[in-house]
């Protein structure tokens, strides 16, 4: 988990920034011995270069792990952001922590574009991950990564700190 959250926020600390656009559990490939590795940047961007978006936007892309901004794109306003890898970030997060994707009870895309529009987020995994102390903070960071309003995200590096010490502290 927190080998993911490293690959991203390098992505973002580069200069210009590089914006994966398409973070989602199939494209974390694992090592033999566990080592998580980004793969398939065909969304990638670098952040100065604007790329617009058309309807929901399945080039490639997973909608139940797009950032609401990405996912309701008529007026081709919107483009992909460290903040809209961020909420990605969380939704696969959440898939680890829960073993399925984010609202796994609701079959439509459609309906999951909808509902992510309006402000609803899956709900907390029944399961525990780590310790129930523990599993409360990697809850807050994940429900603060999945801000609708992208401004109010964390950075990457920002989340990448926090799972460190949330995982350490489980280690340790």
């Amino acid at each position: 988990v927190t080998g993911v959250s490293k690959g991203v926020a390098y992505l973002h600390s580069r200069t210009p920034p590089v914006i994966h656009g398409d973070l989602h559990p199939g494209n974390i490939l694992l090592d033999e011995t566990s080592n998580p590795f980004l793969c398939d940047f065909g969304l990638s961007r670098i952040r100065h270069e604007v790329t617009r978006t058309r309807s929901m936007r399945q080039e490639g892309g997973r909608v139940r792990f797009l950032a609401p901004e990405l996912s309701l794109s008529l007026d081709a306003q919107f483009r992909t952001t460290s903040a809209s890898d961020v909420f990605s970030l969380a939704m696969t997060l959440l898939n680890i922590w829960g073993g399925e994707i984010p609202f796994a009870d609701i079959r439509s895309e459609w309906q999951v574009v909808s509902q992510v529009a309006k402000g609803v987020r899956p709900s907390r995994p029944a399961g525990t991950l780590l310790t129930p102390h523990d599993d409360s903070k990697l809850w807050k960071l994940i429900e603060e990564m999945w801000a609708k309003n992208p401004d109010k995200r964390p950075s990457s590096g920002n989340v990448f700190l926090r799972l460190e010490r949330v995982f350490k502290l489980e280690q340790g």
